[in-house]
């Protein structure tokens, strides 16, 4: 993934921990991660937060549980 700040307007309202790491899944593999293995994910107030890994690196996965809108940021460390 040569981008390592990426917003995607996805889908719908996330309400579910299943959801938002079908959501994060989703937004790796389309920014082409591969072997993305997704975190247990966990609401703050505004945002759901996905811990994720793929072959590259390590990431979290930030999704606006309003619209569905997706921003992938590199995990430091």
């Amino acid at each position: 993934m040569s981008d390592r700040l990426t917003t995607t307007p996805t889908r719908d309202r996330i309400a579910t921990k299943e959801e938002a790491a079908v959501a994060a899944y989703d937004a790796l593999d389309a920014a082409g991660c591969d072997s993305v293995v997704t975190s247990m994910p966990h609401r703050t107030r505004a945002t759901w937060i996905v811990p994720a890994t793929c072959a590259e690196s390590s990431w979290r996965v930030h999704i606006d549980p309003n619209n569905g809108t997706t921003r992938i940021v590199e995990a430091e460390g």
